[in-house]
């Protein structure tokens, strides 16, 4: 800011004008640098003004633009919280005016004119409940998963078809968490619940078994295990190895002073030892920072254990890429047959030929028109099938084979317990006498009492093991061997093979063995023998708000009290589920509000920050602008005066 000084000694011309200049130029950017800064407000423009303070500001302001961006999200999510609470409300109160419907629907003394107006009273909820499920929201269904834009819920044959997913979306709100955004219809509706949660499959260990899927799923660390047959250790290398199959192909070429080693698999467990069987020390340790001998429990570093080592619990988990012919812990499945899926009364066969891993069979029971989502449950190396059809029955039975049985996915079986017929209500049994009479073709009657009966298997038994059924005519009781429910064969006679239940009994219709409406089932002569062939004792429910309502509104338009009765219990699952979910998006949208309102705190804390280091204090720019001036005006006015100067000056 100073002027420089006018050198006293002799100089030329050109140079003195030259320095002037330089002075005159000096001034007029730092002149407009104090012009900027007063019209900008900001002492640091470019990062060469103050680069240390430059790079502190760039480090805040990426803060402020993090806090901007998650109070934006903030914003969109409440958004989203907003709607869902509003579709939820519209599902609570349309479930509530059904429980009062179920509750005056109860009584025996209504005409047929008020069971039609209640009936559609419930077809009003009903309709209320499936357009909440439909709810979008910029373009995402807001219930029946994000990203989907096409309706989620849609009416097929007087049922309601689920064709969303349980997508979740997720947003980052703040202090690293990432939060819900939208809630799925199985939380919020109940839709896509289980009707069968298949058995534990096991899967045997085989050479391609990946060492990452061995113990479980606990896997084995591929490394570097040591050797020795009582002297030095020798290593051998497995950090290649990718299967089961690979460490026994590396072992079993590595010979050990002269003794060549043997790996064998079997299927949960592996073996090392000499491969000429006879005895002699093997000791088998890790390499400093190693697992792999431990993993694969051939753990013996001082040899104290003879070979063969064995090491067990090897089987792996079950995934989709697991052959059948590994399932059954090694021993395979028989899928001959296939499944057979009935939905609503209609039956789809399920072709599972062509299946070789277990991946194949989810895929063709999903590629299938039964409205079955079946998926792995890994945890539990086991099938779960999902209904997607609200309003309707689902029965998983054989096809004439056993693939049902054996994918452990059937939903009637012989261990089927007698308190979950009937929806849960067990048997109504006649406690004064039998509560089954089967009457053979020859004319015997089979008295059957069912005190004290717990399982399919129970009422097999007293069947097959009653007294008067102990000869040639005797009737044959199993399961049936396409579908589910019972079948009775006995060889023809002159009489038909039946089945009654006496007083009041109604063993034989939750047996599946007496038609519904019906006193009596009576048997059919095929292939030289009269068979009587049940139907499912125990369809199982698609389950959720939908399907409650809709059952709700055919029991109230027949009159039947008892499905309502029970139905009202339903209900209030539902109606529990759906205030439940409601108040976990209360609980969001106010973990939300904090989340923003620290968001916002702390963006004006580094807005503080970030003026403290680039802001200008007007009072000094000020200042510093006026001596610029005057700097300027003083080079500007000895310029002019230098520019006067003639050779008589210096005379």
């Amino acid at each position: 800011m100073a002027i420089l000084p006018v050198n006293t000694t002799r100089t030329s011309t050109p140079l003195a004008t030259q320095r002037l200049l330089f002075q005159l130029n000096a001034d007029q950017v730092e002149l407009q640098r104090t012009y900027d800064q007063l019209s900008t407000g900001r002492r640091v423009l470019r990062v060469s003004d103050d680069p240390a303070s430059a790079g502190r500001a760039l480090v805040l302001q990426r803060g402020i633009d993090r806090t901007d961006q998650l109070q934006r999200n903030a914003q969109a999510t409440e958004a989203f919280y907003q709607s869902t609470d509003d579709a939820l409300a519209r599902i609570d109160d349309a479930l509530i005016q059904a429980r009062g419907v179920a509750v005056e629907a109860a009584q025996n003394v209504l005409s047929e004119d008020e069971r039609a107006a209640l009936s559609a009273t419930v077809q009003q909820a009903l309709n209320s409940v499936f357009t909440a499920g439909n709810v979008m929201f910029r373009d995402h269904q807001l219930l029946g998963g994000i990203l989907e834009s096409e309706n989620a819920l849609n009416w097929i044959d007087g049922g309601v078809k689920f064709s969303g997913t349980e997508a979740v979306g997720n947003t980052k709100l703040g202090g690293g968490v990432s939060t819900a955004i939208n809630v799925s219809a199985s939380e919020s509706l109940g839709l896509l619940s289980t009707v069968v949660t298949g058995d534990s499959l096991g899967a045997g260990l085989a050479r391609d078994t990946r060492l990452v899927d061995m113990k479980g799923g606990e896997g084995v660390q591929p490394g570097i295990i040591r050797v020795s047959d009582g002297g030095n250790f020798q290593t051998i290398d497995l950090s290649r190895a990718a299967t089961i199959g690979d460490v026994e192909d590396i072992i079993d070429q590595y010979d050990l002073n002269g003794r060549r080693l043997s790996f064998s698999i079997t299927n949960d467990t592996v073996r090392l030892e000499y491969s000429d069987g006879l005895p002699g020390t093997l000791a088998v340790d890790d390499v400093p920072g190693g697992t792999t001998a431990s993993d694969l429990g051939l753990f013996n570093p001082q040899g104290f254990t003879a070979p063969p080592l064995t090491g067990t619990g090897m089987a792996p988990r079950v995934t989709t890429e697991t052959r059948i012919d590994q399932l059954a812990d090694g021993a395979g499945l028989d899928l001959t047959g296939g499944l057979q899926i009935s939905r609503g009364g209609q039956d789809f066969d399920i072709d599972l030929s062509e299946a070789e891993t277990l991946g194949d069979v989810l895929i063709a029971i999903n590629r299938s028109d039964a409205d079955v989502q079946a998926e792995l449950d890994q945890s539990a190396g086991r099938i779960v099938l999902k209904a997607q059809r609200s309003g309707v029955d689902y029965s998983i039975g054989e096809n004439g084979g056993v693939a049902a049985s054996s994918l452990g996915i059937r939903s009637s079986d012989e261990q089927t317990r007698l308190s979950e017929l009937g929806d849960g209500r067990g048997l109504v049994l006649n406690s004064q006498d039998d509560d089954l009479v089967i009457t053979r073709p020859d004319g015997v009657q089979l008295g059957i009492n069912l005190e004290g009966a717990e399982t399919i298997q129970d009422v097999i038994d007293l069947i097959s093991n009653h007294p008067d059924n102990q000869d040639s005519l005797r009737v044959l009781v199993r399961l049936n061997a396409v579908g589910n429910g019972l079948e009775l064969e006995a060889p023809p006679g002159a009489g038909n093979l039946e089945v009654s239940q006496p007083g009041l009994s109604d063993a034989g219709s939750q047996l599946g063995l007496i038609p519904d409406g019906e006193t009596v089932g009576t048997g059919e002569l095929s292939g030289g023998s009269m068979r009587l062939v049940g139907g499912d004792y125990d369809p199982q429910e698609a389950g959720g708000a939908l399907d409650t309502l809709i059952r709700l509104q055919r029991a109230v338009l027949d009159g039947d009290v008892e499905e309502i009765s029970l139905l009202q219990d339903r209900l209030d699952v539902d109606l529990d589920r759906s205030s439940r979910t409601r108040g976990r998006v209360g609980v969001w949208s106010q973990n939300l509000q904090q989340l923003s309102d620290a968001s916002a705190q702390e963006s004006l804390l580094l807005q503080s920050q970030l003026s403290d280091e680039i802001d200008a204090d007007l009072a000094t720019v000020i200042s510093e602008m006026t001596s610029r001036q005057t700097a300027l005006e003083a080079s500007m006015r000895l310029i002019g005066q230098t520019s006067q100067i003639t050779v008589l000056n210096y005379l």
